[in-house]
């Protein structure tokens, strides 16, 4: 608890980007930040989070990379890392880990994706 303000959440005033497709689970997401006190800024892609992000404003980068293009969103986390190295950022890979810091050895390229998902994934893999 802060001292200066014991009724508020350590999380109070943090902000957090968070990228999801999905706007059902986006919104759910958000509404449950938001109850505890943390400003949501929710672009549905990455488009948009690249529009948005700016070096130090997110105290956490959280991206659903279960519902982007891998390439797409290895260029993001990129973008990021390379502009500004301290940033934190998650990754929404759903059950049974739901969020990594890293992203999941479990994702494997598919037999028979196209070879730049292959090569998506193993950049991932090394950039994390």
């Amino acid at each position: 608890m802060d001292s200066q303000f014991p009724n508020r959440s350590t999380l109070y005033s943090k902000k957090v980007l968070l990228v999801d497709r999905c706007q059902a689970t986006r919104e759910v997401r958000a509404a449950t930040l938001r109850r505890h006190g943390i400003e949501v800024h929710t672009p549905e892609n990455l488009a948009g989070a690249r529009s948005l992000w700016q070096p130090q404003v997110y105290d956490l980068i959280l991206l659903d990379v279960r519902r982007q293009l891998p390439g797409e969103a290895l260029e993001f986390y990129e973008h990021i890392k390379g502009k500004s190295p301290q940033e934190r950022v998650a990754f929404l890979v759903g059950s049974p880990v739901y969020l990594s810091r890293t992203w999941p050895d479990e994702v494997k390229a598919r037999a028979g994706a196209p070879p730049q998902w292959a090569e998506a994934v193993k950049r991932f893999l090394t950039a994390a």
